[in-house]
């Protein structure tokens, strides 16, 4: 295989901590920044594309790059239905781009607003099976699972961010992530970034797509 051209890479920046500058900006700007270094990595890939229709590509960069969430009747509907209250950052995560993440959270299922309940009970379920059985606080939400054998949660009381929380199949506790939701997110998207700077330096990788979806990667 040859080196791919991959043209010019996102400019690299130590980005501080981020617990130490959340608190300095808005839900807004804090979820406007997500956005930007997400279509930063989609507008600098680590892959070039072959054998692939250009609407497929198309498609696929809408993708990465169109972020949708839900509204804020369904926001209010849920708090109101399970007597809680989002912290700010989080809610403002759902209502701009908890349906659609672009490629955050690839991977993991990430919850409906409207199916709270289901995602709770099947976290529950996962705690029962733990010894001894371990219980969800009241105002817990499960917003991510991954393969059935570990999810995430933040609690609901309102404030303006919250510690996300996350159990694994046979532990003995849940353990906190993150000090923050946005704090979570933010290590993430460094880690994609990284990720994303390792394979344009080894040159890349060929991104192959398929009409009835999925794909492959040649090395």
């Amino acid at each position: 295989m040859t080196r791919c051209e991959l043209g010019v890479s996102p400019q690299r920046r130590e980005l501080p901590d981020f617990a130490e500058i959340e608190s300095l900006m808005d839900s807004a700007s804090i979820i406007a920044e997500w956005k930007q270094r997400l279509v930063a990595l989609a507008d600098h890939p680590a892959y070039v594309f072959r054998d692939t229709p250009q609407h497929l590509i198309d498609e696929h960069y809408h993708r990465l790059t169109s972020f949708l969430g839900f509204s804020e009747e369904d926001v209010a509907s849920a708090e109101e239905r399970w007597k809680i209250r989002f912290p700010e950052v989080f809610r403002r995560y759902l209502l701009e781009m908890a349906k659609s993440p672009g490629d955050l959270f690839r991977g993991s299922d990430l919850v409906d607003i409207v199916e709270l309940g289901q995602f709770r009970r099947d976290a529950e379920k996962l705690l029962g099976d733990s010894d001894p059985p371990l219980e969800l606080p009241t105002a817990a939400v499960v917003f991510l699972m991954h393969h059935g054998y570990t999810f995430l949660s933040i609690l609901a009381a309102g404030g303006f961010d919250g510690p996300v929380m996350q159990w694994r199949k046979l532990a003995a506790t849940p353990r906190q992530v993150a000090r923050t939701f946005g704090e979570m997110v933010n290590a993430e998207l460094r880690l994609m970034e990284k990720t994303n700077r390792k394979f344009r330096e080894r040159g890349g990788y060929i991104l192959t797509l398929f009409p009835g979806g999925g794909g492959s990667m040649e090395f």
